[in-house]
């Protein structure tokens, strides 16, 4: 089996799908609220790139790096063309349309890496690889895993691994495919406050739309420090919110915010209480503090993603 639902994933099924992926199936079975979907085990990007010959390419791309015939740039551009070019198994395609149908007709996803270097306690490797949002249709969910698979040895995600001493063949890559939500407002929860280490408090970052501007650093969030002892908010700061990003049927699309969005909070008091429940929950059954990305879509949470913060001063 290539395929497994994100109902029937748990944290100790790591080995097959990765942090990323076990860590929503672990918040599923928590009864937190996650966009749902299902995830391409290891097993899928394995034998993707053996029926193709694929990683005999990468060995010598990578070589012709590491002599000074080819840039980093050209290098990865190479191996992005042999994965574009491959043909994915056929009985892996089959259960890719049988979960992504199942999701509702022609169904708006996210596609996303899960890799075994990923959302670790000594190296989160955010950002590292892709994440392809609102895309629809067989052929372009085909593309977009193979996008996804690729993006292993992208130029900062090989150099990242030299940096950090990790061996290219020690890596392994599952694929998240999750509905899309379209969030009022969505951003970012640390259990525990990154700035100053204070384990009591919790630091929100929250602006509208998607939160791909708040993870990303783009847009200046609003910010919210919730005291845990104190049970109470004890600091926040309105962000400037100079636009957000929201799903439309071209594809992600860019929208300026008004000046009465720009100078109102995004989260109201109780949304902020509600959502720190949440991740006071979370942290407990993960056993040490999160980062957590989340978007709220007419009041319900969704939580996108739950992983180790790696740096508290």
């Amino acid at each position: 089996m290539y395929v497994k639902n994100l109902k029937d994933i748990t944290i100790r099924d790591n080995i097959d799908v990765g942090g990323k992926a076990a860590n929503l199936g672990e918040l599923y079975s928590l009864k937190v609220n996650i966009p749902m979907g299902f995830c391409i085990t290891y097993r899928g990007y394995e034998d993707f790139i053996k029926e193709n010959g694929i990683n005999e390419s990468i060995q010598h791309y990578l070589s012709e790096n590491s002599n000074g015939r080819m840039s980093l740039e050209e290098c990865s551009k190479c191996i992005l063309e042999r994965f574009l070019h491959g043909n994915i198994p056929i009985n892996l395609k089959i259960e890719i349309i049988k979960q992504y149908r199942a999701l509702g007709k022609k169904e708006s996803v996210a596609v996303r890496s899960s890799a075994n270097m990923e959302d670790r306690k000594e190296a989160s490797f955010a950002g590292q690889q892709d994440t392809f949002l609102n895309i629809s249709g067989d052929f372009n969910v085909f593309q977009h895993v193979k996008k996804c698979w690729a993006s292993l040895w992208s130029p900062r995600a090989i150099d990242y691994r030299r940096k950090n001493n990790f061996q290219n063949n020690h890596i392994q890559m599952a694929v998240l495919i999750q509905k899309m939500i379209s969030p009022d407002a969505a951003g970012v929860v640390f259990t525990c406050n990154p700035i100053n280490g204070q384990k009591e408090e919790m630091l929100v970052n929250s602006a509208y739309g998607l939160g791909e501007a708040v993870a990303s650093g783009t847009v200046s969030p609003d910010t919210y420090v919730y005291d845990t002892n104190k049970k109470r908010i004890i600091y926040r700061k309105k962000g400037g919110k100079e636009y957000r990003f929201i799903n439309s049927e071209s594809g992600i699309k860019k929208v300026f915010n008004s000046g009465k969005f720009r100078q109102t909070y995004s989260l109201n008091y109780l949304n902020v209480l509600r959502l720190v429940k949440v991740c006071k929950k979370i942290e407990g059954r993960f056993g040490c503090p999160q980062d957590i990305e989340w978007g709220i879509v007419k009041g319900k949470i969704y939580i996108v993603q739950s992983r180790p913060i790696t740096h508290i001063r």
